[in-house]
Parts: structure tokens; C-alpha cells; sequence
């Protein structure tokens, strides 16, 4: 089934500024069965998002518009979220750097891994890299992402980054504005491309670590962020 994106980001965008959120929800739910999520994703709600934060730095729209915006799209990934069919599946950790709040691009970014059958652990805004190490460790996870929309969360942290990388013995990825204006990605890292589904697709091109590999958790689909 086609779906026409211009006409269902206008759209998502009036029932953003009248506070509809079962329109929204609809208008979400129905873009992802109809035309997958890879798609939803990239020429729906990312686009929405980007048009709704720019008429609030307008003030076309307010902050309660992004919030709710911001609101409803989490709700959506929760229900429609696609989730590895195995416990074996390669293990990705997600979460945003200390003092990096937005994270809703991350747990997009997360529905894009999940369709290419990875088991994501999203650990959320503002994370501190020793969580992060925690977590990796105890996942005996594949590969690390790193997202922020400041590029001093990356570059005040360049050598904690690589030493990250290096005692996980992991790729460690950074993703979002900040990576993308650093002068250079960190020793041991990778800069992630600004479009997101070129982004899952490097990301699922690692190569496969042997299976099954020793020490890793495997939590029912339940616990699964």
C-alpha cells in the first residue's frame, strides 16, 4: 500500500497543534504497518519532529506541542516496537552521553536496529559512561551507540570515549548532530551518517561474533528496553 508522506507529515503536524494524540497515534501506527518501519522512520517521523522543533524555535508552536509530540511518538514505538524472534540475536547498547537529554532520536534509531532483528537495550538521556560500560559488559553486547545533539558531549569526553572502545573491546558509534560536527571521530570510534537508516544498515553490517558466545545474558523478550 502507498503512502503518501507529504500528505501524512501535514497531517501528523495539524493534529500535533490541536493535541490530538489518537490522530497521532493512528496517523503513526498506520504509516509503520503500511509502509514498514525503515520508512515510517525516516520520511515520517523523523521529518515531523524536525518540522514541529523548527516552528517552536519559531514560535509557531509551543513547547507543550513538542513535548506532547515527543509524548505520543514514544507511545507509538511501544506498541508497534519489532522485536528480535531470538534471544540469541547480536546485542546492541543505545543511551545518550552525561548532560545529552534528547533521546528520542536514539530510541527511533533503536525501532531501525530492531527490524534488522538486533536486541536493543536502550539506556536513555544523560547516561554516564561508567553505566554504559556496565551495561555492555553485562549484555556481552556487539556494539555501542552514542547519540547527541551537542557536540561538546562528544569532544569533553574524546579520551574517555576511546578508552570506552578499548576496554569493551567493542565498535563504539556516535550519532546525531554533535558527532557529525566533530573535527574527527575519537581514537577507536566511529561517526555514525546523519541518515538513519544508512546508520542501521552500517551498524547491522559488522561481522558476526561466534555463537553462542560465552557469559551472554539473554533476558526474556519482557526486560527487553
Amino acid at each position: 500500500m502507498a503512502v503518501h508522506h507529504e500528505a501524512v507529515r501535514a497531517t501528523l503536524v495539524a493534529a500535533v497543534r490541536d493535541l490530538d494524540g489518537d490522530a497521532v497515534r493512528q496517523l503513526l501506527a498506520r504509516a509503520i504497518r503500511s509502509a514498514g518501519v525503515d520508512d515510517a522512520v525516516a520520511q515520517v517521523m523523523v521529518p515531523v519532529l524536525g518540522q514541529i522543533g523548527d516552528a517552536w524555535a519559531s514560535g509557531e508552536l509551543s513547547v507543550v506541542h513538542e513535548h506532547f509530540a515527543s509524548n505520543a511518538f514514544r507511545g507509538v514505538l511501544g506498541h508497534v516496537r519489532v522485536r528480535s524472534s531470538s534471544r540469541a540475536g547480536r546485542v546492541v547498547v543505545l543511551a545518550c552521553p552525561p548532560g545529552e537529554l534528547h533521546d528520542l532520536p536514539l530510541e527511533l534509531f533503536g525501532a531501525l536496529l530492531r527490524a534488522r532483528g538486533w536486541r536493543v537495550v536502550t539506556l536513555g538521556a544523560d547516561t554516564p559512561l561508567g553505566a554504559i560500560e556496565e551495561a555492555v559488559r553485562l549484555l556481552d553486547a556487539d556494539a555501542c551507540v552514542l547519540a547527541s545533539v551537542r557536540r561538546s558531549a562528544f569532544e569533553s569526553r574524546a579520551v574517555m570515549l576511546s578508552e570506552l572502545a578499548a576496554t569493551t573491546r567493542i565498535p563504539v558509534f556516535l550519532a546525531g548532530q554533535g558527532a557529525l560536527t566533530l573535527p574527527s571521530a575519537p581514537h577507536r570510534t566511529t561517526i555514525l551518517p546523519a541518515d538513519m537508516r544508512r546508520a542501521a544498515d552500517q551498524v547491522h553490517a559488522l561481522p558476526r561474533a561466534p555463537t553462542p558466545r560465552p557469559g551472554r545474558v539473554s533476558a526474556p523478550a519482557s526486560s527487553q528496553q
